[in-house]
């Protein structure tokens, strides 16, 4: 896209503005989950239009494939000796670092949003939400904050109080549940991977704590809690926990120490912060492969799964960045975070790490409600394993037959099955991985939901879907892993 230039009081970006900056050399747009959300642009000094490009007003560009454009508000910029100007603009939700509110005894999510449209000067954002909460809203304390500090800039702020996704689309904030969505798309090492980097640290890890609360004069220190999680390095790493923003009111030492176990446990405290950085091929990105977009396609808060044998590594990832290309229209660079779930045992790429997963965090071996066979030793048996937190987890390994046949489309031809979840499972959410192995082929697998309706729980089937960039038939016998895990619906029936 060429990215095109407005007035800084522009609220509708449809037309082509003041002018559209053909002569950008370079427009870039950073997009972090619930961060980071802007563009920098090198343009030449002798461009056409370049006197016209001034701190105030307004670049609008893409900001992923999607095609919607959003606006940018235009900061900073610097003109070094080689001609090439730099600008650096911020999406125009930052605007809100400039409104001011203030509010106290905030008891819900509806009233925490209805709190900010009260902000000063008159606040031009509307305020969208998919979360229903009566928790309390511990930095609306009497004091008057920016807009921006409310919603996740500050301590007990509305994202730490009632969690979820933002997405800022122009002058309208969403906060969801769950921005993104589970894709069916795998990026694999010697077949679609083109770079990879693994940063892994472990500085902020710890497996006990001594929590505490403090308001106003009062100061509550409960005792030392264990989570009963092991460190990378053996010992007890031990730190201060703050929950001041956890309590409206003082806490017990009872209740204090509670919420700190029940914190360890839910946020794997003595895991790492792990963040990927890859690189890969997008067949949407190529002619003739326009028709497998939706299957290919993945975006900022999308969870995919990642295959890399040289590190022992396969795991389900959420996008948590994404550097998007104005010019060229694609994606220059994702990175991934580690999900609270990983599938490395799961497929069979490493057995050292003991049980995953689980139903949620701190869940051992000794909490699964009941299991059959071994998670991959199975061939060809469905295998699951029940948690006592509802949350299920099934394997299979095997060879599947998948009976229907797509004719062949622009090179690409493929084949698929819906399959019913063993043990009558029913599930209101989860995420479906399945890789498949295609003797002496460049072969792809795929799965996805059925909902029975096509958009609503109970999920009680996967489609395996086998393409292959070849207009040669696929065999209907193919060897697959599948794991998937989920919220149960209802137990067996």
């Amino acid at each position: 896209m060429i990215p095109i230039l407005y007035e800084a009081d522009a609220t509708s970006f449809i037309t082509n503005g003041i002018a559209r900056l053909r002569d950008a050399a370079s427009v870039l747009v950073t997009e972090e989950k619930n961060g980071v959300y802007e563009l920098t642009m090198t343009y030449p000094v002798d461009g056409a239009h370049f006197e016209d490009i001034i701190p105030g007003r307004i670049i609008a560009v893409t900001h992923d494939d999607s095609g919607d454009i959003q606006p940018f508000d235009i900061v900073s910029y610097s003109k070094p000796i080689d001609g090439m100007a730099t600008f650096h603009a911020v999406h125009i939700s930052y605007r809100q670092s400039f409104l001011t509110v203030t509010g106290q005894n905030i008891n819900s999510l509806a009233d925490a949003l209805d709190l900010l449209a009260t902000a000063e000067p008159t606040n031009p954002f509307t305020y969208q939400t998919d979360i229903s909460s009566n928790a309390y809203l511990a930095a609306a304390d009497g004091k008057p904050k920016s807009v921006r500090q409310l919603l996740g800039g500050s301590a007990g702020s509305i994202l730490d109080a009632y969690g979820g996704e933002y997405e800022f689309d122009g002058f309208t904030v969403n906060l969801w549940r769950k921005r993104g969505q589970n894709r069916d798309f795998a990026v694999r090492y010697g077949i679609n991977m083109t770079s990879y980097q693994d940063d892994t640290d472990y500085l902020g890890a710890f497996t006990s704590c001594i929590p505490f609360w403090a308001g106003g004069d009062a100061v509550v220190i409960g005792n030392k809690v264990d989570s009963g999680l092991t460190s990378y390095n053996g010992r007890d790493l031990c730190v201060p926990l703050d929950l001041t923003d956890k309590f409206e009111t003082e806490p017990s030492t009872a209740d204090l120490e509670a919420e700190a176990l029940a914190y360890m446990t839910s946020n794997q405290s003595n895991l790492p912060q792990q963040n990927i950085k890859i690189d890969f091929l997008r067949l949407q990105d190529f002619s003739g492969y326009e028709d497998f977009q939706n299957l290919m396609a993945c975006n900022l808060c999308d969870t995919i799964s990642v295959v890399f044998p040289k590190y022992a590594m396969t795991g389900t990832y959420q996008i948590v960045r994404t550097v998007w290309n104005v010019l060229e229209n694609r994606y220059q660079e994702m990175e991934l975070g580690a999900l609270q779930t990983t599938l490395a045992e799961a497929l069979g790429v490493s057995s050292s790490a003991g049980i995953i997963g689980g139903g949620s965090g701190g869940e051992t071996a000794a909490d699964y409600v009941s299991d059959e066979g071994q998670q991959t030793t199975s061939t060809g048996v469905w295998t699951w394993r029940e948690w006592i937190s509802g949350k299920v987890e099934v394997w299979y390994n095997g060879t599947l037959t998948l009976s229907n046949t797509d004719t062949a489309v622009s090179g690409v031809n493929r084949r698929s099955e819906w399959i019913t979840l063993p043990n009558n499972y029913a599930f209101s959410d989860l995420t479906a991985i399945v890789h498949g192995f295609y003797s002496g082929e460049w072969y792809g697998c795929g799965g996805k939901l059925n909902a029975n309706d096509g958009a609503t729980a109970p999920f009680t089937k996967i489609q395996v879907m086998a393409y292959r960039i070849s207009t040669a038939p696929i065999s209907s016998a193919q060897n697959v892993n599948i794991y998937v895990c989920g919220q149960i619906w209802r137990g067996r029936s």
